[in-house]
């Protein structure tokens, strides 16, 4: 069993595991009752991520310093945000550094193997959040006790997360300038599901700041292809706005309805057909609202989270009713 933060933390199994740049452990905190902890840290080195090992040492130690900056900004926008009463999302506990459980010591690159130097390998960052009972809702939308009350659990998850996406987008000023966060990579991936369908929001290391026109460094174009929406395509990806999440909830709610994963339709920004959800245990009403959050152009979106919320509220009522 592999310990953190001097012994304090003993890891115990992967808790979540998107693929992205994030891993998640569930572990326990050794000093305090043997309390349940969430452990996130940065993954380097799978998919197209494993291309920046394979040049020379320096653009390595480049790209991880780069990386390792992602944890430390979500770390910074979960105190934020907690500290602002958001719920649907993790406590931070804790944050330290040490060594690296995603790095290795040694690898092949242009001019033959390098190492990495020991002080980067000692210096990992390490996020520690409230442990959150549930699976990630990519696992759960496949369970046919999850499939019997779909649209109510869904519109549920769509408030839940609407609600969190408005206190996102609250504009506010910097240095005179407007701007909003984003939550920019919404997914089935980034959701966790309890068994009393609590919904919460895992994964805010994709969070961005959009100021003036633009989104900002070290997050922005943390999109994932098939949930994104088009306007990010061509390399505009920093020029998104709020009605960008907009649409990657319609795009998390499409993938859970009809179970086809956006990724693997063969294109970055694929088209989601609403009409594919007929037939998989929502109403129409529910299509319509999925329908315009997917619209391509933005401007037939959605205008906001708070718009979208008081349909998704008014379709839940008559549900229940």
């Amino acid at each position: 069993m592999k310990s953190l933060g001097g012994g304090r933390y003993a890891i115990d199994r992967v808790f979540a595991d998107g693929g992205g740049m994030g891993i998640i452990y569930a572990a326990h905190d050794t000093r305090c009752a043997q309390n349940k902890v969430l452990i996130k840290t940065t993954r380097y080195d799978t998919g197209r991520h494993l291309r920046n090992f394979r040049y020379t040492a320096d653009e390595a130690v480049k790209h991880i310093a780069q990386t390792r900056k992602i944890l430390e900004w979500e770390k910074k926008v979960l105190v934020r945000f907690r500290n602002d009463g958001l719920n649907n999302l993790p406590s931070p506990n804790n944050f330290f550094y040490d060594r690296s459980l995603t790095l290795a010591e040694r690898y092949e690159g242009r001019a033959g193997h390098y190492a990495l130097p020991g002080d980067l390998l000692d210096s990992e960052p390490y996020l520690v959040m409230e442990y959150i009972d549930g699976a990630m809702l990519e696992t759960r939308l496949h369970e046919p006790a999850f499939r019997a009350r779909l649209e109510e659990r869904l519109l549920t998850l769509s408030r839940e997360v609407l609600t969190a996406l408005i206190r996102l987008h609250r504009p506010f000023e910097i240095n005179g300038r407007k701007a909003c966060f984003l939550y920019q990579d919404m997914k089935p991936a980034n959701i966790l599901v309890s068994h009393d369908d609590y919904f919460t929001l895992i994964d805010f290391g994709g969070v961005t700041l959009r100021l003036g026109d633009r989104t900002t460094e070290p997050t922005a174009g943390c999109i994932t292809p098939g949930y994104a929406a088009p306007e990010a395509s061509d390399g505009r990806e920093h020029q998104i706005d709020a009605r960008f999440d907009i649409y990657t909830l319609g795009a998390t709610l499409w993938h859970a309805v009809t179970t086809e994963d956006p990724r693997e339709l063969g294109s970055e920004f694929p088209h989601l057909d609403p009409a594919k959800m007929r037939g998989k245990g929502v109403s129409e009403p529910f299509i319509q609202i999925a329908a315009r959050a997917l619209a391509r152009d933005p401007d037939k979106r959605y205008p906001s989270a708070a718009a979208m919320r008081k349909d998704v509220m008014d379709r839940l009522r008559d549900l229940r009713a």
